[in-house]
């Protein structure tokens, strides 16, 4: 006969086979993996270990359930040498493909935003550097730039106020 768990103990990792759904977005377009258990709940965390996954295909993973609903997925799931229905895995892949596609045009966004951005503060530099005709001239605007830029950069405290 075993004892018991004590009380407050966390439950130990089952081996469960689970159901790759590919990438998600949350409204943030923060990447997630979907996994789905099964029970047919999708689950989402933000790691799967190293490997590559095929979405739709079986992968045995070892999972903790706690009392709330939390799961926690440990290590890498392995694949099974299996896969989703065909009608499955093509919702999978659709779900995937557009949660990609939602990620890469937040990228996108925030990329141009800040080329913008950037553009849009040169502008007057761009101008003040227009009528300069000798390498000298070119040369000096450029380095005093550098320097104001590298003073403003080590002038910055560290987190923490420390210096």
């Amino acid at each position: 006969m075993t004892d018991p768990a004590p009380r407050g103990a966390a439950p130990e990792p089952v081996t469960e086979t689970w159901t790759y759904g590919g990438i998600r977005a949350d409204k943030d377009g923060k990447k997630w993996h979907a996994w789905i258990d099964p029970a047919g709940e999708e689950h989402w965390f933000a790691r799967t270990g190293s490997a590559r996954m095929a979405v739709g295909s079986h992968y045995t993973a070892q999972v903790t359930r706690r009392d709330g609903g939390a799961i926690t997925l440990h290590g890498t799931p392995e694949y099974a040498d299996s896969q989703a229905g065909r009608e499955t895995r093509a919702v999978l892949q659709t779900a995937h493909t557009l949660a990609q596609t939602q990620i890469e045009t937040l990228r996108a966004e925030r990329d141009a935003a800040r080329r913008n951005a950037l553009g849009e503060a040169l502008a007057p530099l761009l101008e003040l550097a227009a009528p300069l005709r000798t390498g000298a001239q070119r040369d000096a605007l450029a380095a005093y730039v550098i320097r104001k830029l590298h003073s403003a950069w080590n002038t910055r405290k560290p987190p923490g106020g420390r210096q």
